[in-house]
C-alpha cells in the first residue's frame, strides 16, 4: 500500500511571503529594462529646462543690452517680421539673459510643418532659431522633447500612454511588494532597522548586492511610490478628474460667454491684458501666456509667486480678450479640494512641490530602478541553481514511498 509521508517540519523560511517574493522577482525580470529606462528618463526630465539650455545655448541665451520688448510686441514680430505663423503660447523671460519661447502653429510658407518652437531675443526681437515640436531625434535641439515623449508614451501616442500607465501601476506594485518583503518582522527593535540598511562588505558579491538591493530599495521606497503613483495617475488624468469631481468640484476650462459687440470695438492688445493681470495680481509675475486657438476660451495667464510648487506657478487666470474682464481664476484662494488635488499631481511627480531637495529626491528615485533592477537580476541569476536544487529535493521528500 502506498502512503504519502508528510513533509518534515522545516525551519521558518527567511522570506515570510513566498508568493509576494515571486511576484516581486518576476516583475523585475520581465519589466526590469522598462523600469530602468523610465527611471533614467525621468531623472533627466527633472532638470529638463536646464539640460535643454545646456544642449542648446544658442537658442536659450540672449547676450544683449537694453529694455525688453513686451510679449505683445514679440508676438507681433513673430507673425510679421519673422513670418512664423499663429502664436499659441508665449513663455516669458524670468531671469537676465533668458529669451522668449513661443509655441507657433507654422504658417504655409514655413519649411517646418505643424507646431514649432521659436526663440526670440527679448530686447532686439531677433529670431535666434526654431525647432519642430513634432520631430523625435536625439540631436541636441530635439533630445529633451524626445525623452519626454518616450517617458510619457514611448513615442507611440495614445496606445503608448496606456502601456506607460499600466507599467506604472506594475512598477508601483513592485515597489510595494519590495517594501513588504524588506520590512523588519520585529519592527520595534532598533537593531532590526539598522540591519535593514547594513551592507556585509566582506561577504561574497551576491550577498553584497542583496544588501544594496534591500537597503537602497528601502531608502528610496516612499519617493519611488510617490513618483510611480502620481505618474500613473497623470497618464489617466481625464478619468481621475471625473472620479475626483464626484467628491469635490472640479471646474472645466471656462468658455467665452457669447455677447454681441459693435463692429468698431477692437480687442485689447496683449500688452493691455498683461497690464490688467499684473495690476490684479501684483505679487505674482507672468510666466506663460496661452492664446485661444479658436477663440472659444479666454487668454490664459500662468502666474508664479515666491514659494509656488508648480513649475509654472500656482495661479492661473483667464481674461476675456475683448473686455479684459476676469473670466476665471484657479489659485490657492479659489481652488476646491478636488482642484487642489489635481493641481498637486504634477509638482509631486517632478519633485518641485518640495523645492530643490524634492527635485534631488525625484532624480535619485529615477536612478534607483537601474540599481535595483541590476542588483535584483544578478541575485536572481546566481540563486537559480540553488532554488532548482531545493525544488528537486522537496519533490523527492514528497514522493510516495513503498
Amino acid at each position: 500500500m502506498h502512503e504519502v509521508m508528510p513533509a518534515p517540519a522545516s525551519r521558518r523560511d527567511a522570506r515570510p511571503h513566498p508568493r509576494l517574493a515571486t511576484l516581486h522577482r518576476w516583475l523585475g525580470v520581465s519589466l526590469g529594462l522598462w523600469f530602468a529606462l523610465v527611471g533614467l528618463t525621468g531623472a533627466l526630465l527633472v532638470w529638463r529646462d536646464d539640460v535643454d539650455a545646456a544642449l542648446n545655448p544658442s537658442l536659450f541665451q540672449a547676450r544683449e543690452a537694453g529694455p525688453a520688448l513686451d510679449a505683445g510686441e514679440i508676438a507681433e514680430l513673430a507673425r510679421t517680421r519673422h513670418g512664423l505663423g499663429r502664436v499659441e503660447r508665449i513663455r516669458l523671460p524670468q531671469e537676465p539673459g533668458d529669451v522668449y519661447r513661443l509655441q507657433v502653429r507654422a504658417g504655409p510658407g514655413r519649411v517646418e510643418a505643424g507646431r514649432i518652437e521659436a526663440f526670440i531675443a527679448p530686447a532686439s526681437g531677433a529670431l535666434l532659431g526654431t525647432r519642430s515640436l513634432e520631430v523625435h531625434s536625439l540631436a541636441p535641439p530635439h533630445a529633451m522633447r524626445t525623452l519626454y515623449d518616450f517617458h510619457r508614451n514611448i513615442l507611440l501616442g495614445e496606445p503608448g500612454s496606456n502601456f506607460v500607465g499600466i507599467a506604472g501601476f506594475l512598477l508601483m506594485s513592485s515597489a510595494l511588494s519590495g517594501i513588504v518583503l524588506a520590512w523588519p518582522r520585529q519592527w520595534r527593535r532598533l537593531q532590526r532597522w539598522r540591519a535593514l540598511f547594513a551592507v556585509s562588505w566582506r561577504a561574497n558579491v551576491t550577498r553584497v548586492l542583496f544588501d544594496l538591493h534591500r537597503g537602497g530599495g528601502a531608502l528610496i521606497a516612499l519617493v519611488l511610490l510617490l513618483t510611480t503613483a502620481t505618474g500613473a495617475t497623470l497618464v489617466y488624468l481625464n478619468y481621475v478628474r471625473d472620479l475626483v469631481s464626484r467628491f469635490s468640484r472640479v471646474e472645466p476650462i471656462p468658455v467665452l460667454p457669447f455677447r454681441a459687440t459693435a463692429a468698431h470695438v477692437q480687442p485689447l492688445t496683449l500688452a493691455e491684458l498683461i497690464s490688467r493681470v499684473q495690476v490684479q495680481f501684483a505679487q505674482q509675475r507672468v510666466v506663460e501666456i496661452r492664446l485661444s486657438e479658436r477663440g472659444l476660451t479666454g487668454v490664459l495667464f500662468q502666474l508664479r509667486a515666491v514659494g509656488d510648487v508648480h513649475p509654472l506657478g500656482d495661479t492661473i487666470v483667464w481674461l476675456h480678450p475683448l473686455s479684459g474682464e476676469l473670466l476665471a481664476e484657479r489659485s490657492g484662494r479659489t481652488r476646491s479640494a478636488g482642484e487642489s488635488f489635481m493641481h498637486w499631481l504634477l509638482p509631486l511627480h517632478v519633485g518641485s512641490a518640495f523645492g530643490t531637495p524634492g527635485l534631488i529626491a525625484m532624480c535619485l528615485a529615477g536612478v534607483a530602478p537601474l540599481l535595483l533592477v541590476g542588483t535584483g537580476l544578478w541575485i536572481w541569476w546566481r540563486k537559480r541553481p540553488g532554488e532548482r536544487l531545493a525544488r528537486e529535493r522537496a519533490g523527492q521528500r514528497r514522493a510516495p514511498t513503498r
